[in-house]
């Protein structure tokens, strides 16, 4: 047999799309088989899940990222695949190219337990004013951890301590991290200037001079980074080793690490934070759809949302299931949730691409 998950990291989207209909002959058990292309830790639940639907079984399969989702899902792979998990600035994709099934709403029983911030995201970034066409399932934001034995507490939190040698009389020449990645280490950069008009449209949209003025501050600021980092292991023996004072990355990996450094800590900026959520969707091609939704509910069940947020360190949608998480790390007041920024397309992409290519270059 075939190990579909292995398959998918090794041969990418094209390999992915030909392996269409294999699903169909893994169930097995004479029930319906819903077959989800989605982030590790998803199968963390499934017994739970399978145990509440009577005669469904998951088949779940995981992709290398978004990009990698959407492209299979375009090359056909919508009919293997009942429901597809990527990022929320992905989901409009999927809906313009036709590859989302509306929800069903009477299926999805636990949406009014998502937070009001997830509600209104569905209806707006993922809905078209008459239908819904993904569901937030799971979320974090980008902010910054920081070691509290170097940077106390109650030092003025702000993004301004990213692009800083020196802050509030604390010496962080070369002990800062950023995001190894264009796009998060980009609007980092713009939010740290003050350059919040650019995100307020469907894309990020920043003017060719602050474009100009993003990059100079990085490049500029370089020498004084310990470097572009984004994974947890890596950031987590720098802090045990004492070599980061600050590191600018998702929450998620923060808690990873909080749960292994006692003194670091995540901060709430004064600026606005980047937000990204997990947006499902079930496929236009799905033969399965009211199966994939009950899923799909699932995922947002105060009991079983709970259990995936504790698998993954990871946030969940549903207030009912964050309520029922014990994990402090995990803990948060929803009043945190106002005023953050969803992820959404950059405008220009390839040109940030580029420009943080020259960054890493120079």
């Amino acid at each position: 047999m075939v190990d579909r998950r292995q398959f998918i990291k090794a041969a990418g989207a094209t390999g992915v799309a030909g392996m269409a209909g294999l699903s169909g002959c893994m169930g097995g058990g004479g029930g319906t088989t819903v077959s989800i292309l989605t982030w590790t830790g998803y199968d963390a639940v499934n017994d739970q899940v399978e145990e509440s639907l009577d005669d469904v079984e998951l088949d779940v399969s995981v992709a290398d990222g978004s990009a990698n989702m959407f492209s299979t899902v375009n090359a056909g792979g919508g009919e293997e695949y009942d429901i597809v998990i990527p990022n929320n600035e992905y989901v409009p994709r999927f809906i313009d190219a036709e590859l989302a099934a509306p929800m069903d709403m009477d299926v999805m029983t636990n949406f009014d337990s998502l937070y009001g911030t997830f509600q209104s995201a569905a209806e707006g970034q993922f809905g078209d004013g008459d239908e819904i066409y993904g569901l937030p399932v799971q979320f974090g934001w980008y902010a910054y951890g920081y070691d509290s034995s170097v940077l106390p507490e109650d030092h003025e939190h702000s993004y301004e301590v990213l692009f800083s040698e020196e802050y509030e009389g604390v010496d962080l020449s070369g002990s800062i991290t950023l995001y190894d990645g264009y796009y998060k280490a980009i609007m980092a950069t713009g939010l740290a200037l003050g350059y919040t008009e650019a995100f307020e449209g469907d894309t990020v949209s920043f003017s060719d001079e602050q474009l100009t003025t993003i990059e100079e501050t990085l490049t500029e600021f370089k020498p004084n980074l310990l470097g572009f980092v984004h994974d947890e292991e890596t950031l987590t023996q720098d802090y045990q080793n004492g070599n980061v004072a600050v590191s600018y990355a998702n929450r998620s990996t923060h808690v990873g690490i909080m749960n292994e450094v006692d003194d670091v800590e995540f901060s709430q900026p004064a600026e606005e934070e980047l937000t990204w959520f997990e947006g499902a969707v079930v496929t236009a091609g799905s033969s399965n759809k009211e199966a994939a939704f009950q899923v799909l509910n699932e995922y947002i069940d105060p009991e079983t949302g709970a259990a995936l947020s504790e698998n993954r360190n990871i946030m969940n949608t549903s207030q009912a299931a964050m309520d029922n998480i014990e994990a402090e790390s995990l803990q948060i007041e929803p009043g945190v949730l106002e005023g953050m920024i969803p992820f959404k397309p950059a405008e220009r992409d390839d040109m940030w691409i580029e420009m943080f290519e020259r960054v890493k270059n120079a």
